[in-house]
């Protein structure tokens, strides 16, 4: 049963380094300082089986950007896990913290916000974004 292998996962996830996978990233000190604000959208989710699609990564500021880097296969698993789940954790909680904070019907709930200017790994035209602080 679904409650059965949710009982499997970990309780606590330890968020202390990038995690990366094809283009997808995560990386706590990227998100934006006004990540919780009511216009600012939620993070895109990727598909569930993106450990499938790629077996390297390209950092968001990799030096040269688009250099794509190998990985294992244990790394693939273990960035496809982390990128999955904090990235819908996060959405969670932003969700949440929108819903108590701004005035009904403001806040942006779409889950777009990509740390690339594009998901596509031969398509590295303008870089890295960089975020607010």
């Amino acid at each position: 049963t679904m409650k059965e292998k949710e009982d499997k996962l970990p309780y606590v996830m330890h968020y202390c380094q990038n995690y990366w996978l094809g283009k997808w990233f995560l990386g706590k000190y990227r998100l934006d300082s006004d990540f919780l604000s009511c216009e600012k959208p939620l993070l895109l989710e990727p598909p569930k089986d993106i450990g499938k699609q790629y077996d390297f990564f390209i950092k968001p500021g990799g030096n040269p950007y688009g250099k794509k880097e190998k990985l294992s296969k244990s790394y693939v698993k273990r960035e496809q896990f982390m990128i999955c789940q904090m990235i819908a954790r996060l959405n969670d909680a932003a969700t949440w913290y929108k819903s108590q904070t701004c005035e009904e019907g403001t806040a942006n709930l779409e889950k777009s916000f990509i740390f690339h200017h594009s998901l596509d790994p031969d398509n590295n035209e303008g870089g890295e974004k960089k975020a607010k602080w």
